[in-house]
């Protein structure tokens, strides 16, 4: 009500050539409420501030804001300042100017506040974040990141995971390269395999870069791989991704081997999945590093009877019998293998597309006319 009856900034303009900071004070936190509806006069009346030689000069480093750089303010006073030039500077549509000093304003520059200058100025603090994030990723350079950026990025990223908008928070990590927070938005979600998927997907249509597309799938892998009960499928499409036939052929050679009917159906109707996706030479790579069946070497001795007497050589040496008994090494296949061996066999012939293949054909042929 107070706001509305306001008529004019002139007398809290007025006020910030008072000596006494607190007067100024006062001027600050109120001026910052009024801008939205009187930034032209404030623009033109500051008279610490040379507003109208800034805005044609565009020299932020020469025309400084004083009473911002004027150390007989504390802190919060200087950040108030700050957060008022940054507002004036918006309405004027000098958005780098604007970012500069809000970046200056520190806490009092409120990520949280629902209006148009907060979120266009988050939203360029975010791409200016990403752009240097990716050029220092780029250049495998190091790149000078502005410090007060980067806390305006992490307090966006904070309030996100707080506000549980995991999705927004995995969005904004993935644009600026910050995997220790998108692997904190995954964590502390409350669907973590579905925010897995959602992450997955985000992956392959936004992520153009291949090598930063690797890095974001070897994090979900790890978090897949912590997971209470992990998802083999998923694992397995973005070790596919990740071009990792050795770790495929570990995830189904486990299955196989378990006592568990469902895990060795689960290791099966992976292999189902992962042939839908055509990738004829890395199915052909998992194939090739599944381990056989250990077998262990039995002696077997096979006697042969006869029917005739050794007998007596003229230099009187005695030849061996005919029906010497010889020892034959036979293979045996370790009765504890004997199960994976059959699923071995099968998911073989998945991998290779003749069960595939097989079962079109038997459709075909039974469904013919």
């Amino acid at each position: 009500m107070a706001a509305a009856m306001v008529s004019s900034a002139g007398g809290l303009l007025a006020m910030l050539n008072e000596p006494q900071p607190s007067l100024k004070h006062h001027a600050l936190s109120h001026l910052n409420n009024l801008v939205d509806r009187f930034w032209p006069e404030i623009s033109t009346s500051v008279p610490i501030i040379d507003m109208f030689a800034l805005f044609n000069s565009r020299d932020v480093s020469v025309c400084r804001e004083s009473l911002y750089e004027d150390e007989e303010f504390d802190l919060h006073q200087r950040q108030l300042a700050a957060l008022l030039v940054s507002k004036v500077f918006y309405y004027l549509g000098e958005l780098n100017d604007s970012l500069s000093y809000a970046l200056g304003a520190g806490p009092s520059f409120d990520v949280s506040e629902d209006t148009d200058y907060v979120h266009t100025l988050l939203a360029k603090a975010i791409d200016e974040y990403a752009s240097l994030r990716s050029k220092a990723f780029e250049s495998n350079e190091m790149v000078d990141i502005d410090s007060r950026l980067e806390a305006i990025v992490e307090r966006m990223l904070e309030k996100c995971i707080t506000d549980k908008k995991y999705q927004q928070a995995m969005g904004i990590a993935i644009e600026c390269r910050r995997l220790d927070k998108l692997e904190e938005a995954i964590t502390k979600s409350d669907n973590v395999e579905g925010t897995l998927s959602y992450c997955i997907n985000v992956s392959h249509s936004f992520v153009n870069r291949r090598e930063y597309r690797h890095e974001v799938l070897t994090l979900l892998v790890k978090v897949f791989q912590q997971l209470p009960s992990p998802d083999y499928l998923s694992i397995c499409q973005c070790l596919m991704f990740l071009d990792e036939p050795q770790g495929v052929a570990s995830i189904l050679e486990k299955l196989l081997r378990s006592e568990s009917k469902d895990d060795a159906l689960l290791a099966l109707q992976i292999a189902f999945d992962l042939v839908e996706n055509e990738h004829q030479a890395f199915l052909l790579s998992v194939r090739d590093r599944l381990p056989a069946p250990k077998t262990r070497p039995v002696e077997a001795v096979q006697a042969v009877e006869t029917t005739t007497a050794p007998t007596e050589n003229p230099s009187g040496d005695v030849p061996m019998a005919d029906g010497t008994p010889a020892p034959t090494i036979v293979h045996e296949t370790d009765p504890v293998d004997a199960t994976y061996a059959e699923r071995l066999a099968k998911i073989k012939g998945i991998l290779s597309g003749e069960t595939s293949i097989q079962l079109t054909l038997q459709f075909l042929y039974s469904h013919n006319k």
